[in-house]
């Protein structure tokens, strides 16, 4: 392979493998993604079998309209002129302009975009065994394989970050519920609901927990925080297939750690927290009346400290959870090969 048309591919796979498939404004530019993915058919050496970007742009577009209903559109589809066009734009945007498709469409269609690229376009016959959307690309196919998967990925993951920042708000994941729902033989709706009376549960406990620290009922307030925090470790532990009766602080915490998605960090800290806990509420139970009596100042000044450690605990343990809730559904599919290296000569 000459050498300088091998350097241009080395710099191409580069650019994929890091490409932003859909911008900060939640838009994909529609000509790039189509123009970029026939150049990786090129690179395959499989260039007979791309469809032309015009076809690839096409079919989006027919689907979007066809799962469009009124004004949805005019939102999923949107152009932008682009400043200064010269003719050798032309290859991308021979039209002068960018189409741009708001992800808020995409996420309709894009499953079967890619999948009729494959085998409408590319008229690929549809394989026997169940994988995914996406499995009409050949694992030795390098470009191809590495923008497709990429944009799934990309995708799926933009989704989750949109789903992070939304569930404070709305008081529910939805990529949460949709595993609940699944889970659980619920529809949607229902599982949204169930999350939502969960959340507003912890959002109450949270208030009284503040109400407690702020009134001296240091106990109350540690009590309330063990409740809130084992509920998310629970919760987590149940969405990772736990089946759990009755277990203790401890087991919760213990079981959290050895877990894909627990925060060690965190856990540590909780675990920590839990023995102050136990000195706090069995010193109470414990000890004495005359040694209440000499040692009540430092006592009180313990239960403080433990009361808004185990407060603030509880924001960490929402803030693990919520981001982590994401993850509920597996996106990510185990590859079908092994890695292939780059280009070779």
């Amino acid at each position: 392979m000459n050498k300088e048309i091998l350097k241009e591919q080395e710099g191409f796979y580069e650019f994929i493998k890091s490409y932003e498939y859909i911008l900060e404004n939640g838009r994909m530019d529609l000509e790039a993604f189509c123009v970029n993915l026939s150049t990786c058919f090129a690179c395959d050496n499989i260039l007979y079998l791309s469809p032309q970007p015009r076809d690839m742009y096409d079919l989006l577009i027919q689907l979007l309209s066809d799962h469009a209903e009124s004004g949805d559109m005019g939102l999923w589809v949107q152009t932008q002129n682009i400043i200064e066009w010269r003719p050798e734009h032309s290859h991308m945007y021979p039209e002068g302009y960018r189409t741009c498709i708001h992800v808020a469409g995409l996420i309709h269609v894009m499953h079967r975009w890619v999948y009729d690229i494959g085998h409408t376009l590319v008229n690929i016959p549809e394989s026997d065994s169940t994988g995914p959307y996406f499995d009409w690309v050949r694992p030795d196919w390098l470009f191809v394989h590495t923008f497709i998967n990429g944009f799934h990925d990309f995708f799926f993951n933009f989704l989750k970050e949109l789903d992070r920042q939304a569930a404070p708000k709305s008081g529910c994941s939805s990529f949460e519920a949709l595993h609940k729902a699944k889970k659980s033989g619920i529809d949607f709706d229902q599982a949204v609901n169930l999350i939502k009376i969960r959340a507003s549960a912890q959002n109450r406990a949270m208030e009284r927990i503040d109400k407690a620290i702020a009134s001296g009922f240091y106990l109350e307030a540690i009590t309330l925080s063990e409740c809130v925090i084992s509920n998310y470790l629970y919760n987590f532990l149940e969405s990772n297939g736990e089946r759990l009766s009755n277990p203790n602080f401890k087991k919760l915490i213990d079981l959290s750690k050895n877990k894909n998605g627990g925060d060690w960090r965190l856990l540590e800290k909780i675990d920590g927290w839990r023995s102050e806990r136990n000195k706090a509420t069995h010193g109470f139970v414990e000890s004495t009346i005359e040694e209440m009596v000499k040692s009540q100042g430092d006592f009180i000044e313990f239960s403080k400290e433990a009361a808004e450690t185990g407060r603030d605990l509880c924001v960490s343990a929402f803030d693990w959870y919520a981001n982590w809730a994401v993850n509920f559904i597996e996106t990510r599919f185990e590859p079908s090969a092994e890695n292939y290296s780059p280009i070779k000569n």
